[in-house]
């Protein structure tokens, strides 16, 4: 704890010291600890009788594991993880797996093994601080609250190695170390009966039985989430038949009275974090199973009915608690976790159509070339899946989408999903064949693209609106889950407008750099109503970042030429929306000092900002080459 305390102070050499030490402690303990029952195993298999030798061994292979070395080695890996040196995460990858052998050697992962135990047990007989024995009804009631105190602790702790591997799986594209069907516990509680401080205040709340009101296990609630779309389906079919059976009269009553909650879950904010991660892994876990062959038009659109469904049900089951804000901090004192949650269910919406897992992996391995390859081919694979051809009759995919576009900016906002009010991606985008009605079918890896970017400019959007970046000066950390909503939401925007580049370059110049008439030939052949729309969306972010920048500069923020062409955005004076946006978020990065880690995904973006400038240029050049 005091190595993070001294990266938040900047006191990077410190912290790196500190951990560097706790490291040493924890690793010494556990080789002495592994020595000590090596001993006593040979001790004991030599003096027992041989008939019983086997089940003897069994016990005594099962030590007792502290709660607190689990702990330990938990803020050990995360450190690991977020520090900027190659070796040490790559250690921190291996020792994740570890974290979780030594918590089911601690007993955190078999159910109904959260009751204290071992020494959390000897705590719970005490007298009072004056050192007075207290009263037989203040004495249970102490001891009621220390178990369950103790049983909230190892949970969470399970909890919290879920978070640490899910967030592998989101970051880094690592196998989750944890997964979704090894969690057996209930979600946690509601923050503020885990944070009372003594007996009386927890009494004060409700004791154990206030505490469990929202109780539900991890695993029905997750599957609550995911058969969402087919309780919306039975809904209508009930609702359709009611209507008919009524008088037209009592029609929009019927209609109303038959309305029912897509979901009646309220978890706590750290039970929505832990949920949104589930999902998140579920997704990994669906794209894992194709990774080898092809992926169809019925394997997607599965997976889009089942999940995305599944992410308006959580945003419904997190706005169901009014303490529950976008802000930070939050107005209601409820610490960061419900805001912690939102960037990773816009990452979601996001990764539903285009998989950016291998470019990650080359991130992390700082192969630069390779990380440029891949995420110049992200979307471009579903361009050549059997099926979804241009000219195949059926309905696709992504017309089938969410009800509403983006993201919610308020609970209530959400429930407008509940009476199905939001716009659909039908209407937004129109059908496959449209274009314009020039006929010019636009790829499917484009379309993928766009639909992403969609989700992507909003969440950078509201990241702005919230004040949750960089541009806004009063910011000095960028939280984890926002780092990587950012990184990845501008890697998929520049990854769209590339593909547009691509496509428009040699009749329309370079997007954002050349001036354009959209409303004039060729731009009014060449693009769609959306792709207007969302390029207006990704001009005014950029110009309200980069207002909000040169005013942090000129209070003396950062370093940047304020005044004339060159800016942190477009230090060359090249000023195309790809480049710009990556710049944008390697910027936001790179004041995110607390993290180093946040420095590798910077240089990440830089390079794939070169990368896309060439691309834009070539483009152009091409046709002028050939004309």
């Amino acid at each position: 704890m005091a190595a993070f305390g001294a990266a938040y102070e900047m006191e990077h050499a410190q912290s790196r010291e500190l951990f560097e030490m706790a490291k040493k402690i924890v690793f010494f303990y556990l080789e002495e600890r592994r020595k000590s029952d090596v001993g006593k195993i040979d001790l004991r298999c030599s003096t027992i009788p041989s008939d019983s030798a086997s089940g003897q061994q069994q016990n005594l292979t099962r030590p007792s594991t502290p709660l607190w070395l689990v702990q330990a080695m938990l803020l050990n890996v995360i450190y690991g993880h977020t520090c900027s040196d190659k070796v040490t995460s790559d250690i921190a990858s291996t020792h994740c797996t570890a974290l979780v052998s030594l918590a089911e050697s601690a007993g955190l992962l078999r159910r109904g093994q959260e009751d204290a135990s071992g020494a959390d047990a000897a705590d719970v007989e005490m007298s009072s601080d004056s050192g007075r024995a207290a009263c037989p009804a203040d004495e249970q009631e102490q001891k009621e609250w220390l178990m369950w105190k103790s049983a909230e602790e190892r949970k969470r702790t399970v909890y919290a190695i879920f978070v640490l591997s899910s967030l592998a799986v989101a970051s880094f594209n690592h196998s989750p170390a944890l997964t979704n069907s090894e969690i057996c516990s209930d979600l946690p509680c509601d923050e503020e009966f885990f944070a009372a401080e003594t007996s009386a205040a927890f009494a004060a709340k409700g004791g154990v039985e206030a505490a469990h009101h929202n109780c539900s296990s991890f695993s029905d609630s997750l599957d609550e989430l995911l058969c969402a779309n087919e309780r919306r389906k039975k809904h209508r079919h009930h609702r359709h038949v009611q209507q008919q059976q009524q008088q037209q009269k009592f029609a929009s009553h019927a209609a109303k009275a038959s309305e029912s909650p897509v979901t009646d879950l309220k978890p706590s904010a750290f039970g929505c974090l832990v949920l949104i991660y589930a999902l998140h892994n579920y997704i990994w876990e669906t794209r894992q199973r194709h990774q080898n062959r092809t992926w169809t038009r019925t394997e997607a659109e599965e997976l889009l009915t089942r999940v995305e469904p599944a992410l308006k049900a959580w945003q419904v089951a997190w706005s169901s608690n009014p303490q529950h804000s976008v802000e930070r901090p939050n107005p209601f004192g409820m610490g960061p976790l419900p805001a912690d949650a939102l960037p990773l269910l816009d990452l979601a919406f996001v990764k539903l159509f285009v998989d950016l897992g291998p470019a990650k992996e080359k991130l992390w391995q700082r192969d630069w070339d390779g990380l440029i390859e891949e995420l110049s081919r992200a979307g471009q694979g579903q361009d050549e899946v059997d099926g979804w051809s241009e000219g195949e009759t059926g309905p696709d995919p992504l017309s089938h989408s969410a009800l509403h576009l983006g993201f919610m900016d308020s609970p209530a906002a959400a429930q407008d999903y509940l009476g199905g009010g939001g716009m659909s991606v039908d209407k937004a985008f129109g059908s496959l064949h449209e274009a314009n009605g020039t006929g010019r079918a636009v790829p499917s890896g484009e379309r993928c693209l766009r639909m992403a970017s969609l989700y992507a400019v909003d969440s950078l959007s509201m990241s702005d609106r919230l004040g949750v970046t960089f541009a806004d000066r009063s910011s000095r950390e960028l939280p984890m889950q926002t780092a990587l909503c950012t990184a990845e939401c501008a890697q998929v925007l520049a990854g769209w407008i590339a593909a547009l580049q691509e496509r428009v370059g040699p009749y329309l110049g370079v997007i954002g750099q050349d001036a354009i008439d959209f409303g004039q030939v060729p731009a009014l052949v060449l693009l769609d109503e959306e792709d207007v729309k969302l390029l207006g969306k990704i001009k005014e972010m950029l110009s309200m970042a980069e207002l909000k920048m040169n005013m942090r500069l000129a209070f003396g923020g950062g370093g940047g030429c304020v005044e004339g062409r060159e800016s942190v955005l477009c230090p060359d004076g090249f000023e195309g929306y790809a480049a710009k946006i990556l710049r944008l978020a390697a910027w936001m990065l790179d004041q995110s000092a607390v993290w180093p880690v946040a420095h590798v995904a910077a240089r990440g973006l830089e390079m794939y900002a070169s990368h896309v400038r060439a691309r834009a240029e070539e483009s152009v050049l091409g046709v002028a080459m050939t004309m």
